[in-house]
Parts: C-alpha cells; structure tokens; sequence
C-alpha cells in the first residue's frame, strides 16, 4: 500500500459492516444490465483485468462481485442475491467488493507473468478508494 494510501482522513465516512447472508446454490443472479461495473481493461484483449459490479437488490441493500483475470488465473461472479453480498450503501458495497478483490489477488501464488497484472489491479483498487 502507497504511503498517500496509508494517510488517516480525517472525513472520512465510517463503512457499515458487509451483510453476509448463507449462499443461495440455485439462487437468482442479475440477468439483465447491471446498475454499476467499474473495469480494468486490458489494453489489447477483449477480457478485463479486473472488473467489479454493484447492483441494488429488490429490497434497496446493495450488492457486489468481483473478477479479475491475470492472464495464467483468474475467477470470478455474476452479482446477485445468490451469493449473499449485500451492504446498506453503494459505497459500503464498493468498499467490500474492493477488500474482497485485494485478498484474492494478494493471496495468489504469482508466476512471473502475473507479476504486472497484479500490480495494476492492486494499483487500481487504490485509486477506487
């Protein structure tokens, strides 16, 4: 984490803590449009470094997924009910959605070629914050 990263800001919002509700296996996920999906791009593929989307669930709670693709690993959702992501704010959502994709990636065992990959998705959940 960058030392700017590191700064204590002082207006900063408290985030209200992440609803996890049990998994739903043959539960609904968002078949149409999603309200919000911020993406990585990779420069040349039709595939994204890193994706994330936010969607409000019919009860007004928000909820999120990830994905990210290194080029050699990757994984992912489709956001939905079925996962049991929800957050009582669009920002509360991101915040988790942000923690959720930087474990992910942190916690791969990097092959050389994913090194790049990874510092850009790291990188950019910093400038999400």
């Amino acid at each position: 984490m960058s030392p700017a990263a590191m700064q204590l800001d002082l207006f900063a919002r408290p985030v209200a803590p992440a609803m996890r509700e049990r998994c739903i296996p043959h539960g609904p996920v968002v078949q149409g449009a999603v309200d919000e999906t911020l993406r990585l791009p990779h420069p040349k593929y039709a595939w994204d470094w890193a994706a994330i989307e936010l969607h409000r669930a019919s009860d007004g709670r928000w909820m999120w997924s990830t994905s990210y693709n290194t080029g050699s690993g990757g994984g992912g959702y489709r956001v939905g009910e079925k996962w049991g992501n929800f957050a009582p704010e669009r920002d509360d959502a991101l915040h988790w959605a942000i923690q959720e994709l930087r474990a992910l990636v942190q916690g791969r065992h990097l092959h050389t070629e994913e090194r790049r990959p990874v510092r850009l998705i790291l990188d950019w959940l910093d400038d999400l914050r």
